[in-house]
């Protein structure tokens, strides 16, 4: 092997442990059990065909068939499946499932034109120093939304992240602004709190002395300032994990329409304190510390006890399903005969089981390439954030703690009407 070769594959190697190291804790050993109902032992078996999409094959009656559409572009949005869709679970989304029929099944995918969404970057005063807040406006908006990164995060990560652009066009499109910005942890890399953590102080749940509200507010003050936006126009909150606890109480100290929270539990405290509409989007096989099943459990019991006392909530969690061929290749920069490249790799090595749904979690496979990357040339072809992208992916598929796409029409919907 060329010294360029060893080198590139030391760099490969040295920047995985370091996103294995800044990822939250996740217990490796555990091993996600499928929700999916079991197949009804049958010997009948049914074609699902489905256009501008992935998941075409047999099945029989009674499995859990999943659908995905194509890659689409950053001037692209799915917009709906058509044919057959009285079965799906969401015919708006661009991954859905259904339970086979006894009888042949056919979807299309399909896609529309939108405007590039171009966030502007600068730096904003907030309490004690500038922060780097990115926003769009589109015009005569009506309203906006503030977009809120986890633990380890940043404004940027969620400006550039795959899953919350996704998010971000849907919102846009729909007549919506954004504003993100960032813990003031994540601008000082100071753990002022000392948890061990760079993220969002979710307590005090205080206005005046709590930095992180109050750079919020001071922020959202400047555009108001600018005239680029008014008071007039309601506010809403969307996190991931911390930033899912932040969107919680956030949105109860200043009032928002509603607020929203991935794989985020919010705290029983603030489920019988809040008036603010609140829809937890969680993840089946949630592996973080901090969330994993008994965070699942307490935000839907969260969630029952807003709407037992009168406030509009939703729950929904989403489901793992199985990997597909061409799943690398979401984002564009990877090429679709290198994703099933990559996925036969996976298949051939013992990661995926016969229905190809990934076995165990993400560092399961990080630890094997990491121990022996010549067996893994197609991941070793990759870069490093074509890799990281391809483990987001994973952990997507698994259902595991990510941001996720698959419920934007559901959070779209909720900000536009809560429960009405």
């Amino acid at each position: 092997m060329s010294l360029t070769k060893l080198t590139k594959m030391r760099s490969l190697l040295i920047c995985l442990s370091v996103l294995c190291f800044i990822s939250c804790k996740k217990n490796a050993d555990a091993v996600p059990v499928s929700q999916n109902p079991p197949p009804v032992t049958t010997l009948d078996s049914f074609a699902v065909t489905v256009n501008n999409g992935y998941g075409s094959a047999r099945y029989k009656t009674g499995d859990t068939v999943h659908i995905f559409s194509v890659a689409y572009t950053n001037t692209q949005l799915f917009d709906k499946w058509t044919g057959d869709i009285s079965l799906l679970n969401n015919f708006g989304e661009w991954h859905t499932w259904f339970i086979m029929p006894g009888r042949n099944i056919t979807v299309t995918g399909t896609l529309k034109n939108i405007t590039l969404v171009t966030f502007q970057f600068e730096q904003i005063r907030g309490r004690d120093r500038l922060k780097p807040v990115y926003s769009y406006f589109p015009p005569a908006h009506k309203g906006f939304v503030y977009l809120l990164h986890g633990s380890g995060g940043n404004a940027m990560n969620v400006a550039q992240n795959y899953e919350f652009n996704q998010l971000s066009k849907e919102l846009v499109t729909d007549g919506y602004g954004i504003i993100i910005t960032e813990a003031e942890e994540a601008t000082t890399g100071v753990d002022i709190d000392g948890d061990g953590k760079l993220r969002w102080a979710t307590t005090p749940a205080d206005t005046l002395n709590n930095v992180d509200y109050v750079n919020i507010r001071t922020i959202t003050d400047t555009f108001y300032n600018r005239a680029v936006t008014n008071r007039a126009k309601p506010r809403y909150s969307v996190g991931m994990s911390n930033g899912g606890s932040f969107s919680s109480i956030l949105s109860y100290l200043y009032n928002f329409k509603a607020g929203v929270s991935y794989c985020a539990q919010m705290g029983n405290v603030l489920a019988q304190l809040s008036n603010v509409p609140f829809q937890f989007c969680m993840a089946r096989f949630d592996n973080n510390v901090n969330v994993g099943t008994a965070g699942n459990t307490e935000a839907l019991s969260n969630s029952t006890t807003l709407t037992g006392r009168g406030i509009c909530s939703k729950y929904f969690i989403k489901e793992r399903a199985p990997l597909y061929p061409e799943r690398f290749a979401r984002r564009g920069d990877i090429s679709i005969a290198k994703s099933q490249a990559v996925f036969a790799e996976l298949k051939s090595k013992g990661f995926l089981d016969a229905k190809n749904y990934f076995i165990g979690f993400s560092p399961a496979f990080i630890s094997a390439f990491q121990a022996n990357p010549a067996l893994f040339p197609e991941t070793g072809s990759l870069t490093i954030l074509q890799v990281a992208f391809m483990l987001e992916q994973i952990d997507l598929s698994v259902s595991d703690h990510q941001m996720y796409s698959d419920y934007n029409k559901v959070t779209l919907r909720f900000l536009n009407q809560q429960c009405m």
